[in-house]
């Protein structure tokens, strides 16, 4: 038996931030670095954007922490790019990025093969429609759609994001009615610090005891990081072989 103990971030960046403020990608580098993850789910980065003074924040961001970086585009903005991304200490295999279904900006999710400690995961990291109770309806629908990407893990699996939704929201008990996964940690504490309502999550695969769970209230976003540490015991220790690759999708051609 494999004993795989990871350390997972979830951070809406708020990106655009970094219009005001030159400093704004550091501040974020150093929120992530003290919180010592093993793996990061990021949402609301930019790359090239006029918000972002034409940086691409992803790849700031790897190189500010010392991780391996991949970003997924969910939409053309400001003459360049607007999504979510990955950072880890472990070895990117594989990154795709899915389109969600719904109306209004389109949303994606960005799907990664990572080894770490000699066993391999799936990563998910998403960011749904915003407007509350108005974007309901595209939240439902891109719901659906994470569902059945999530349906076809062959393996173990994490899933972080922005859901703008509490956890007594409709649209999050239709996911956790689907039994795929758990949500970690309680559903009491805020995550967006002017909402005061918890919207950013992560969720595993049954496989996973979540030991530990806390908001980390630093940063320079409007969103607190969500940090959570899981355990489980993998039978085969053994990675299984690949090439380590970025493999897009049709909606990064």
């Amino acid at each position: 038996m494999a004993d795989l103990r990871l350390r997972v971030l979830s951070y809406n960046v708020g990106g655009h931030g970094a219009w005001w403020s030159r400093r704004h990608v550091e501040k974020v580098a150093r929120a992530i670095s003290e919180a010592s993850p093993d793996v990061v789910g990021l949402q609301e980065v930019h790359r090239g954007t006029r918000h972002s003074r034409l940086e691409d924040q992803a790849a700031a961001l790897g190189r500010l922490t010392g991780m391996a970086v991949q970003f997924g585009p969910s939409f053309p903005m400001g003459g360049g790019e607007f999504g979510n991304a990955l950072l880890t200490r472990g070895e990117v295999r594989s990154t795709q990025v899915h389109p969600l279904p719904g109306t209004g900006e389109p949303r994606t999710v960005l799907h990664s093969r990572i080894a770490l400690s000699e066993s391999e995961i799936h990563f998910y990291v998403t960011h749904l429609a915003a407007w509350g109770r108005w974007g309901r309806p595209a939240r439902t629908m891109q719901i659906a759609g994470l569902v059945e990407r999530l349906k076809q893990s062959d393996g173990p699996f994490v899933l972080v994001g922005d859901l703008n939704a509490p956890p007594n929201a409709p649209e999050i008990g239709t996911l956790m009615a689907a039994e795929l996964f758990r949500m970690c940690g309680d559903d009491i504490a805020f995550t967006h610090r002017f909402m005061r309502q918890r919207i950013d999550y992560v969720f595993a695969d049954p496989g996973w005891t979540t030991t530990s769970y806390q908001v980390i209230r630093r940063g320079p976003s409007d969103h607190w990081p969500v940090l959570v540490e899981l355990h489980r015991e993998i039978a085969d220790a053994a990675v299984p072989a690949g090439r380590s690759s970025h493999e897009p999708s049709a909606a990064e051609a």
